[in-house]
């Protein structure tokens, strides 16, 4: 270590230092290290970049705070890097080595630090609170540290000199660290988060501020879903999600991360230093709400990282029944066995799963995932690109592409941009503005933009510029790849959202579910999901199926048998068509490891067979469907896809998600009787139809309304209808691309153009030709398909309009139906036997054009009539909400009423900032006082449990104390401030806490009372349940361990719940944790609480929290208290159970667990 300087020495005077070196050691220039260089980089390249700068400053004399850093270098492990500081004498004053936990996420990921050398209690404590420290990039880690261990440094050398004072309540460098800058001007934050509200209000939109828990908070901004529809199409908007337009609700944006902080934000939009201190990282989440804001815990939901995964013997028991299920039903389909013939065994009752109507809930929808990544990705990087380089949002969005792409420094592409791309930036923000000028309905197309025109030196308002960017954004979704966010370049613009052509987003979008969301498809539209895989199945078994096929996401197939490899549609030389394939003109695929193929390998045939095969492994629609609406408990995860059948291939439920995701038409059942095309005949299956663009219905009216001027027939009737027919295996194409001529199928006789016709038979019958290939496990069984278009009726401009109407312009084209036919003869129309509600107007024919079936005129359902009225319901429904007694704070502050002593911004002990009440009289710190009538601890009780336990551990580290020392300060204050300890829910007895900090009791207690568990412990008298919590002295990198005292839960085979199971008669196991995880003999035994789960960031209330949720859980049975309550549990059986959970499920024991335990 270094030593003291005494009484007038000074470094300079110091022998044997070269000059030049004292110089190069007493200069803190900011010039020779950049910690802000490497920003257009991420990942492990900014790592290594960032890491590379750092030793390439230290070899010219790195000076940080008066230290010298002699070496950085990396370590041995990935992300490991050792730096080695020196004093002001080149003596060494420690070696630390910094782990970055994840550096492909970087400079985003936790950093810890440790080191080998014999420090000083207080430089540990600096090297320990890296951990608690906010991500940052490497350098500013360094620079923080250096100037933390300079502190503890000085410190040292004054307490050689002087006499030692008292001891203080502890120290802790970071918090003191105050070059950051100070905190903002308690008087200036208040003013401004108002004025922010009132922009938003102005702007038309609804701003919402929620508590999340401490000092903590949410904001958000919403606007009724019914006024999109002002400036976005009905129709699109129901393509998007049917639930947009389902019932009055908001579209809402919902930020955290603030951490009690506001404004986050500097002018040039980087985070203010007191916010980087504090760890702020803002987060976005988009969904749906009926309020104008979400309620407290339903924020405290959505924000949420993590949620509960559980299983117990009721699921055990329901998974062995679907399994024999599932196995006499592919006996049969193997035999083509008749279900007639050999009982099936009776699946149990599927109690579904009740939409609940909260009106504080926030629901995610089909966009929330692709725009949530885009805001949190994105967006604070494109209003920092628009104040720099005063561009418009689509500029920004080209130049960040360019960053993304070309991974440099925006300063630099900017400046070397050649003139064409400086072009393009202006000429994309130009045609922005031009489309934004653009009215409809009295309203812009796209929303105000707040940054336009706004000075450098007037801060941006964020929560107004977020959901003006996500309005936009939602606009034009159709515009923009769903995964990477950039523009797509394609001729033909879908109706629905989609991905470029790039693989990594295909690979994204269909493998980790950044598509629509499949369950919820299989939910809501089953019919539409049966539809969607029957077409895919005829076009890959009839050799129909072309490009794009789901290749770039992963596929691993087995190679599909010769005996169902297809005859090649493209001729083979020397091979006449319909011969079949030689075995030495196929081509051959070698399997891996795993025994399977990688589909991207196969040639064209090979796909179309594999996709074919990988799809009758399926379960059939309606089976996912109630699988997936199965309700379950609260507290459990949801159930998936995968496990319906774990003999499905993975494979096959990705060619699932590929099948519906890829389909960029709306297509939707008909479920009332009213909305029927009449005089169809029984047996088809009517759908809604929307293929195109979404502002394909623009200019289709376009046309008509220029058309009505000429014509004054088409003023009077604007459209004709005609049928298109194609077989079977082409409408897996049509759904996707629309309806063109690029291949010709059926001969041009009467010209180039989409062919209609006027008869239904002559398409239904002629060209939608029956099919034989039918996917076995359909429900509606289609053999073919017909679409219901609507056309400008001007069929003179036609190429022909007899005998079949033939059409070049596809924008004069609307489909409108599809018409399926089942493979039954007798089935009737699903919707036969329906009851009419409501009389639907038809559309008004043109006599002169009719539209038959069978001879018969069609009675078309006017298609816009149920989008007016839906319209109309949602306007009538949507009323003006009062904001709330939070908001109304806000709106109504007056500085002039607040003391000038007082903040309205005020700092608790913490450093987090509090929202101070409008009156006068400032809230007394300090404990809160409890109400009289709040739970009490039964002290007497409480000692005579614990007196009978085991000695503390006799382990322990410097690290662990410091940890577990700030960990118990958390708790106590946690406890003294809580409002109630009734709320609160746990309590720490303070007279329990020993001179050993590594043994704690806890206890769980104010149960709701409706709780069997609450109405058990209020008749037997029991107070609370009393923990045990043992710490490791590896904590806080390896996990305490959990164990109840008492009382003594009935175990799940006795009758027991909450989780609750029994393996032996004297377990007990309760489910309650992230990843399948049990209680046995007393011991906790989550997987968070093992080596695999834990994470040193997770906090004891937090885990507290978790139990007292399981314990609460009515499902499958309440907990319930045993006959034998009042015999605590040991901790033999506690350890016993414990290994014997973990070895059940594979996890890894956290080390020394049996020495923590003895």
């Amino acid at each position: 270590m270094s030593r003291p300087l005494k009484g007038g020495d000074s470094q300079d005077s110091v022998a044997g230092k070269p000059a030049l070196k004292r110089q190069k050691l007493d200069t803190d220039d900011a010039d020779v290290y950049d910690p802000n260089k490497n920003a257009h980089l991420k990942g492990r390249r900014r790592f290594v970049a960032d890491l590379n700068d750092i030793r390439e400053a230290c070899g010219s004399g790195l000076v940080l705070s008066g230290l010298t850093m002699k070496k950085v270098a990396p370590g041995e492990d990935e992300g490991s890097v050792e730096v080695h500081i020196a004093d002001g004498f080149l003596e060494d004053v420690c070696t630390v080595t910094l782990l970055v936990t994840d550096t492909s996420e970087y400079p985003r990921s936790a950093m810890f630090g440790h080191t080998e050398d014999n420090v000083s209690s207080r430089l540990q404590d600096v090297i320990n609170d890296l951990a608690d420290e906010a991500p940052r990039p490497l350098g500013e880690t360094i620079a923080r540290f250096a100037t933390a261990v300079a502190r503890v440094v000085a410190k040292s050398r004054k307490d050689d000199t002087e006499s030692e004072s008292g001891g203080s309540d502890g120290y802790d460098a970071f918090e003191d660290y105050d070059d950051v800058g100070a905190a903002p001007d308690s008087t200036y934050d208040l003013p401004i988060l108002q004025k922010d509200f009132v922009d938003i209000v102005a702007t038309g939109y609804r701003p919402g501020f929620i508590r999340i828990g401490g000092n903590d908070f949410a904001l958000s901004v919403s606007l009724p879903v019914i006024d999109l529809a002002e400036s976005i199409p009905p129709r699109a908007l129901m393509a998007w999600d049917r639930r947009l337009l389902s019932r009055s609700q908001h579209l809402t944006l919902l930020i955290s991360g603030f951490h009690g902080v506001y404004p986050v934000l500097e002018n040039d939009l980087s985070y203010k230093a007191f916010a980087q201190k504090l760890g702020v990282n803002l987060s976005f989440k988009v969904g749906l709400s009926q309020k104008y804001k979400p309620g407290t815990e339903q924020a405290q939901e959505v924000i949420r990282r993590h949620g509960l995964i559980l299983k117990d013997a009721e699921d055990e028991l329901r998974l062995q029944k679907e399994a024999e299920i599932a196995a006499h039903r592919q006996k049969m389909f193997e035999m083509d066995i008749d279900e007639d013939d050999e009982p099936m065994p009776e699946p149990d009752p599927v109690e579904e799963e009740a939409e609940t109507d909260d009106p504080y809930r926030f629901d995610a929808f089909s966009l929330s995932s692709s725009l949530e990544s885009l805001m949190d990705n994105t967006f604070l990087k494109l209003i920092q690109l628009r104040r720099k380089f005063h561009l418009g949002w689509a500029g920004a969005e080209l130049l960040n592409t360019e960053v993304e792409k070309l991974q440099r420094k925006p300063e630099d592409i900017y400046a070397e941009l050649h003139q064409a791309c400086l072009d393009a930036i202006e000429v994309a923000d130009k045609a922005e503005r031009r489309f934004s000028s653009r009215t409809k309905s009295g309203m812009n197309s796209l929303p105000h933009d707040p940054l336009l025109n706004l000075p450098d030196d007037q801060p941006v308002n964020l929560l107004l510029a977020a959901f003006c960017y996500l309005i936009r954004r939602l606009s034009l979704c159709t515009r923009y790849c769903l995964v990477c966010h950039n523009k797509l370049k394609l001729d033909f613009e879908a109706i629905k959202p989609y991905v470029c052509d790039s693989k990594l987003c295909s690979y994204q979008y269909f493998s980790l579910n950044m598509g629509p969301s499949l369950e919820y498809e299989i939910r809501h539209n089953p019919k539409t999901v049966d539809l969607l895989l029957s077409l895919a199945y005829a076009s890959a078994k009839e050799n129909s199926m072309e490009e794009p096929f789901p290749i770039g996401i992963g596929l691993r197939v087995p190679i599909p048998p010769a005996s169902l490899y297809s005859v090649p549609s493209v001729p083979v030389p020397g091979v006449l068509p319909g011969t079949p394939v030689a075995a030495s003109t196929v081509p051959t695929y070698h399997p891996g490891p795993d025994g399977l193929c990688d589909f991207d390998q196969f040639d064209t045939p090979h796909m179309r067979t594999s996709i074919a095969q990988l799809l009758e492994t399926l379960p059939p629609v309606e089976e996912m469907k109630k699988h997936l609406s199965r309700r379950v408990a609260a507290g459990k995860s949801k159930p998936t896809l995968r496990d319906i059948d774990p003999t499905v291939p993975a494979a096959a439920w990705s060619v699932l998600r590929w099948c519906v995701a890829s389909c960029t038409a709306h297509i939707e059942a008909i479920e009332t009787k009213e909305d029927l095309i009449k005089n169809i005949p029984p047996g088809y299956t009517q759908f809604r139809l929307a293929v195109g663009a979404p502002d394909a219905e623009a200019k289709f009216e376009q046309v008509l309304k220029e058309a009505s001027m000429t014509d004054s027939n088409v003023a009077k009737y604007p459209v004709l209808y005609a049928f298109h027919g194609s077989p079977l295996k082409n409408w897996h194409s049509i759904i996707r691309h629309g309806l063109w001529y690029k291949i010709v199928a059926h001969g041009r006789a009467f010209g180039d153009g989409v062919y209609l016709a006027k008869e239904a038979m002559t398409s239904m019958g002629h060209y939608a030709t029956h099919s034989r290939t039918v996917w076995p496990k359909s429900s509606i069984m289609p053999v073919s398909c017909a679409a219901l278009t609507e056309v400008v009726n001007q069929p003179n401009k036609f190429v022909s309009k007899d005998p079949h109407y033939v059409i070049k312009d596809t924008h004069w084209i609307m489909c409108r139906y599809l018409l399926v036919k089942s493979s039954a003869e007798d089935a009737p129309g699903p919707l036969a036997n329906a009851e009419q509600h409501t009389k639907v107007p038809s559309v008004l024919m043109d006599p002169c054009v009719k539209t038959t079936i069978n001879g018969k005129v069609l009675e078309i359902p006017d298609p816009n009539y149920k989008i007016e009225v839906l319209i109309r319901d949602r306007k009538e429904d949507c009323t003006h909400e009062d904001a709330d007694a939070e908001d109304m704070t806000i709106f109504e502050y007056d500085p002039s009423k607040v003391p000038v002593e007082e903040d309205p911004f005020d700092l608790d002990d913490d450093g987090d900032y509090v929202i101070a009440p409008t009156s006068s009289s400032s809230k007394p710190k300090g404990p809160a006082q409890k109400p009289k009538d709040d739970w009490k601890h039964n002290a007497e009780f409480v000692t005579s449990v614990v007196e009978r336990l085991m000695l503390p551990p006799f382990e322990s580290s410097p690290s662990a104390s410091n940890a577990i020392s700030r960990e118990l300060k958390t708790m106590l204050k946690e406890q003294e401030m809580a409002p109630t300890l009734r709320d609160l829910g746990w309590y720490m007895p303070p007279e329990l806490i020993g001179d050993n900090l590594y043994q704690w009791i806890v206890e769980l207690h104010s149960f709701e009372k409706g709780l069997p568990l609450a109405r058990d412990m209020a008749q037997k008298g029991v107070n609370s349940i009393i923990f045990e919590i043992r710490f490791p002295p590896t904590f806080p990198n390896t996990p305490p361990f959990f164990r109840i005292i008492t009382p003594r839960f009935l175990p799940f085979i006795h009758g027991g719940g909450g989780h609750v199971t029994g393996g032996e008669s004297r377990d007990l196991v309760i489910g309650i944790s992230l990843m399948s995880d049990f209680f046995t003999g007393g011991s906790i035994c989550m997987d968070l609480l093992t080596s695999d789960g834990w994470l040193p960031s997770y906090s004891i209330s937090a885990v507290l929290m978790q139990i007292r949720l399981a314990l609460s859980n009515l499902e499958p049975r309440p907990a319930r208290l045993a006959s034998n309550w009042d015999q605590p549990y040991n901790i033999t059986e506690a350890l016993a159970g414990y290994k014997r959970a973990a070895a059940t499920h594979n996890w890894t024991l956290p080390v020394g667990l049996d020495r923590l335990v003895r």
